[in-house]
This record gives structure tokens, sequence and C-alpha cells, in this order.
């Protein structure tokens, strides 16, 4: 695959590390700390490096989803479950919806995604 810029990954992801920031801000929690995973897509867009964004893309959605799974049945304080709910799994959506946007520039550009295997039938036929 060849080293071109992302620039819609890389807009995408550098918005979304603006609001990582002010959200942090404003909350005054660690949800600042976003903003160096997304920065970290932007720069793998810009970079070319569409398999390490979609990597990162995939640790941040393991991360969300045990900790949205454990925010469900930690039996923590009903405001903490709400907090938790507001805030976290929309951070799991965007990550997931990355994954998918770099999923389709990858098989759009004729990554190692758009090849598909032969069907067996037809293996056997050669």
């Amino acid at each position: 695959m060849g080293k071109s810029r992302y620039w819609g990954l890389f807009w995408i992801a550098a918005g979304m590390s603006m609001h990582a920031l002010v959200v942090g801000k404003l909350l005054e929690s660690s949800f600042f700390i976003l903003a160096f995973f997304w920065g970290f897509v932007a720069i793998a867009a810009v970079r070319g490096a569409l398999e390490t964004a979609q990597s990162m893309a995939v640790l941040m959605m393991a991360l969300f989803g045990m900790l949205g799974i454990a925010a469900m049945f930690g039996g923590g304080a009903p405001g903490n479950l709400a907090y938790t709910t507001f805030a976290l799994y929309p951070a799991l959506v965007s990550w997931i919806s990355i994954f998918f946007y770099i999923r389709y520039l990858r098989s759009r550009d004729g990554g190692e995604l758009a090849r598909r295997p032969p069907v067996l039938s037809q293996r056997r036929a050669g």
C-alpha cells in the first residue's frame, strides 16, 4: 500500500482530539488523555500508516468496552453509572466508527483487505 496521506481521517482525528481536550478541561477529568490517542491516529493518517491507526482503534475499542462493562456491573453509585454511560459509550462508538472508516480506506486503496482468497472449488479446478 502506498504512503499517501489521508487528510479526511486526519481532520476527523484532529477534531476528536480537540473535542477531548475541551471536554476534559470542562469536566475536570482525565478525558484529555484521549487527545493523545486521537492525535496518534491523526499523525498515523498523515504518515499513511493505516495499520497503525487501526491497531490503536482496536486497542481503544477493547479498553472502552471493558470499562463500559465494568461500569455496568461494578456496583458503583447511580451518579457514576450515568456519568460513565454518557462519557464512555459515545467514546466507544466513535472508536468503532473510526475503525470501520480506516477499514474502508484500506480496502479502497487496494490493501490486503481488498484481496480475497480464492474459493476452495476454484483452487481444486486448477
